[in-house]
């Protein structure tokens, strides 16, 4: 024998009889399991899946140990990454299961919720929901509504209820879990304080920002009691107060709650851990939504920098944060600078993901926007027409992006030189604007805007007078007559008037609005003052009749 060649590994010995090798069988078993225990989970695979082949040949396939080594199987691929073959092996086991101890059994309906569960981390959250729920219901009727893996199942299905953008139905479901379990368990318990976490979460995701801050400052001082105020659940819940709190517009209260968070979960988890990056974040979103915008910006590029040395340059997170910054760089006043760093991300983007990727045409039309806002119209117009076909081509020529992009286009048409085009083009995005979101949408009204707008610079006074005046009803009617739109409009419907020879028109409407202008924004806005500037414009020139 050739000593260089591997030893043959022996399999089951069936000569010695059925009893040892099912003895065999257990001991290989427990080794697999053993080695799962510490954390091997590619090495526990390889093992059950040699026990599964020697299980079906001894024993035969329907055998409860075949069945119950190919369940173990599936669940130490789920565990090694494998998550999607994993929900194929499961469904199988449970079918199998199903068939030869019966449906009801515990160990088919086990089955049946770990491949749910697989297939919603696998990213099929629509079909997992739908599975749970049906889990759910037969746990209920087999084990009782408070059997606690029946109201694991509810639990899950509330959860994917949520990932399918079916957030109050969620916050339904996940409410009587938290009934269910705080009546089994205790209101207390860990997986009670989960729920209740959870379903703060879901009642803020269906519209009451208000009421998830209430339910997660109960459930942060029931984790820190419970937990620990250092714990990794307890610092969590905190993160989700802060969240909800700037839900609510309390921006610079979002600011003070993420410092804390930052603070703990840098000391506790690390600054590095993913968990605290997005804290810091979710701090800079909130720093720019309280108006300091140009703090915002420096975070988001630290957090940039940071999330690249840690998950990595072309991470999805990475590229967040770094198209976050270059909105604030742009939003603070510096929009060439934001045109450099979309351009840089669009095409890091495009390397990644492709170039008609939806994440790569929101860069795309990102760079086009700050291009033209660095004066340079012709350039940005150059730039948006393929992002328009593009997202004609991916995303269809009805969706609020592709709106966008086109909307963006025809104003920097009109900006480089082309008043008819600009409002031609703008007289179609009204058209379908107002076919897909409707009439009344803040987008369809400030197309219109635009529309007649550019209608005015093109010397179509009078048509330009009775479009803005349809928007000034339309805004007063939706947003507010003290709305700051509606000034605009209000402001734009005027100066058309007197520009079609109604001067005393314009004066009117131009007096009522510095007045209104004034007592909302102030006597020295630049608004109030621009207002003040076209009435005297106007009263000069009626004085001189």
């Amino acid at each position: 024998m050739d000593d260089t060649a591997p030893a043959a590994v022996p399999g089951p010995d069936v000569t010695r009889g059925r009893g040892a090798v099912v003895d065999d069988l257990a001991v290989r078993r427990a080794r697999a399991e053993a080695v799962a225990g510490s954390g091997d989970h590619a090495g526990a695979v390889e093992l059950f899946a040699e026990i599964v082949e020697d299980s079906c040949r001894v024993l035969g396939p329907d055998h409860p140990d075949t069945l119950l080594a190919r369940h173990r199987h599936a669940d130490c691929l789920d565990d090694a990454g494998g998550t999607a073959e994993a929900a194929g092996l499961h469904a199988a086991v449970a079918a199998d299961r199903a068939r030869v101890l019966g449906p009801d059994h515990p160990d088919a309906l086990l089955s049946r919720h770990l491949h749910a569960y697989c297939t919603g981390e696998s990213g099929d959250h629509e079909l997992a929901a739908r599975l749970h729920a049906a889990v759910a219901a037969d746990r209920d009727r087999v084990l009782g509504a408070g059997h606690l893996d029946a109201l694991l199942s509810h639990a899950e299905h509330a959860y994917f209820l949520g990932l399918t953008d079916r957030a109050a139905e969620a916050a339904r479901v996940g409410a009587a879990v938290v009934a269910g379990r705080g009546r089994v368990l205790g209101a207390e318990h860990p997986e009670t304080l989960t729920s209740r976490h959870n379903h703060a979460s879901h009642v803020g995701d269906a519209g009451d920002a208000e009421e998830a801050v209430r339910l997660y400052a109960l459930v942060v001082e029931a984790r820190a009691r419970v937990l620990g105020p250092d714990h990794p659940e307890t610092l969590m819940s905190r993160h989700n107060q802060a969240f909800y709190v700037s839900a609510t517009g309390d921006s610079e209260g979002a600011v003070v709650l993420y410092d804390g968070v930052v603070r703990d979960r840098s000391r506790v988890l690390g600054p590095d851990h993913p968990h605290t990056l997005l804290s810091r974040h979710n701090r800079a979103d909130s720093l720019d939504d309280a108006g300091r915008t140009r703090e915002a910006a420096d975070l988001h590029a630290a957090v940039a920098a940071d999330r690249a040395r840690v998950l990595g340059p072309d991470h999805p997170d990475t590229l967040l944060s770094r198209h976050l910054h270059a909105h604030c760089v742009g939003a603070s006043g510096d929009p060439g600078r934001a045109a450099g760093l979309y351009g840089t991300l669009a095409a890091d983007r495009a390397r990644i993901a492709g170039p008609g990727h939806p994440e790569t045409l929101a860069g795309r039309h990102a760079h086009a926007l700050y291009v033209g806002r660095s004066e340079a119209p012709d350039e940005a117009v150059r730039l948006f027409v393929p992002v328009v076909e593009d997202r004609v081509r991916v995303l269809g020529p009805d969706h609020p992006d592709t709106l966008l992009s086109r909307h963006e286009h025809a104003f920097h048409v009109g900006e480089a030189g082309d008043e008819d085009g600009a409002a031609l083009l703008f007289a179609f995005v009204v058209q379908d604007r107002m076919r897909v979101l409707g009439a009344d949408h803040p987008h369809t009204l400030v197309s219109r805007s635009e529309h007649a707008r550019w209608v005015g610079l093109t010397g179509r006074t009078l048509t330009a007078r009775d479009l803005h005046a349809g928007v000034v009803e339309d805004r007063t009617r939706v947003l507010g007559v003290d709305h700051p739109d509606t000034f605009v409009s209000r402001h734009l419907h005027a100066t058309s008037a007197g520009d079609a020879g109604e001067v005393e028109e314009a004066v009117r409407l131009l007096a009522a609005l510095v007045v209104d202008r004034a007592w909302v924004l102030g006597a020295d806005h630049p608004e109030t003052r621009a207002s003040r500037h076209a009435h005297e414009r106007f009263a000069e020139r009626l004085d001189l009749r």
